[in-house]
């Protein structure tokens, strides 16, 4: 039940987000803008008519939404406004650490020089730092529908950018006739590289994606991984090799994912012990922030603080954060959940 104390404690209390696509945080204005600066044609002109293009009947129908609209993006400087801008809005939601992913191949297929991407996104984050204080850190999402081999040339761009900030290595687009498996030499050269292992599995495929991420790429995180729920005995695995699952709630609903708010399993996933994390995904897309993530697991879920500060932590130590870092993210956000739940008694 969300309470006016609890609901003034998930508004203030400080947050992790790990599972957030740079490209399905841009808001309306910016969009037109973008597209009108690089010469895009859009199927809307003005930004109540670009909000309405978020809706969809099922997560096909979202993707080509979210890659007909990345087209917008063209040079390192509409990556630093983004960048910039979600900085400043994870700020104001208290948000003190993120992983943000960019989907490279949306990019690069349209002749945009990922590097000039990841610079530009960096810096739009560092200024955005600067100015309000939240860290953020980037993962490329390589498109499995684009096939094994020009996921190479991605990873090496992933490799060189580390110095500016990237710090994971997934796999996300179509889990539908694409599986996991193929990818373990990329995710092994990936682990040798210094990167952070994730990928998206279980989310509109059964059991079979997420124990292939698991076992075939050596993932520590799946963004999703809600159908685990089907098979007890890979939840038993998630539990005893401590895997994260990075749960989107919204976007599972309005993706089709699930049918309803009552047939989500995430309160399951949680019962049977595995680690889970609330995360937004695409927040302009799915109509949500993190904030309200964490109200929407209080209504819908039962989530009390307890709960909801657990969430919080989990994903802090599920970060791919240098060891150090993360020890010093972990005990600061540890504080001050703490002090926050003494002044509002919750």
């Amino acid at each position: 039940m969300l309470t006016q104390p609890l609901d003034e404690f998930i508004t203030l209390m400080p947050k992790v987000e790990l599972h957030l696509h740079l490209e399905g945080t841009i808001t309306p204005r910016t969009l037109i803008d973008l597209a009108e600066r690089n010469g895009v044609s859009l199927p809307a002109h003005d930004e109540e008519s670009v909000a309405a293009l978020f809706r969809y009947r099922d997560f096909g129908e979202f993707l080509s939404v979210f890659m007909g609209l990345a087209r917008a993006m063209v040079r390192g400087e509409d990556f630093e406004r983004l960048a910039y801008e979600l900085g400043l809005d994870l700020a104001a939601q208290s948000v003190r650490y993120a992983e943000v992913m960019i989907s490279p191949m949306q990019h690069i297929t349209r002749g945009v020089d990922l590097y000039e991407a990841i610079a530009g996104a960096m810096a739009g984050f560092a200024r955005a730092e600067r100015e309000a204080g939240t860290v953020v850190r980037l993962a490329l999402d390589y498109g499995r529908g684009y096939g094994t081999e020009a996921a190479w040339a991605v990873l090496e761009v992933a490799r060189a950018a580390r110095p500016l900030g990237v710090v994971g290595w997934s796999i996300g687009g179509q889990e539908i006739g694409h599986p996991p498996e193929p990818f373990a030499p990329h995710f092994a050269a990936a682990h040798k590289a210094g990167l952070g292992l994730m990928a998206h599995a279980g989310e509109v495929v059964g059991p079979a994606s997420v124990w292939g991420a698991v076992e075939a790429l050596g993932c520590t995180r799946l963004g999703h991984g809600i159908r685990s729920v089907d098979d007890p005995a890979l939840l038993a695995m998630l539990v005893a090799r401590g895997v994260v699952l990075d749960v989107c709630p919204t976007s599972n609903l309005l993706t089709g994912a699930v049918g309803s708010w009552e047939q989500h399993p995430l309160r399951r996933l949680r019962e049977a012990g595995v680690a889970v994390t609330l995360n937004s995904d695409d927040p302009t897309f799915f109509h949500t922030t993190l904030t309200e993530e964490y109200r929407r697991a209080a209504t819908h879920f039962g989530f009390g603080a307890d709960e909801l500060c657990d969430a919080v932590l989990t994903a802090a130590r599920a970060s791919f954060l240098p060891p150090a870092a993360r020890a010093a993210l972990c005990q600061r956000l540890d504080s001050e959940l703490a002090a926050l739940r003494a002044r509002i008694g919750v």
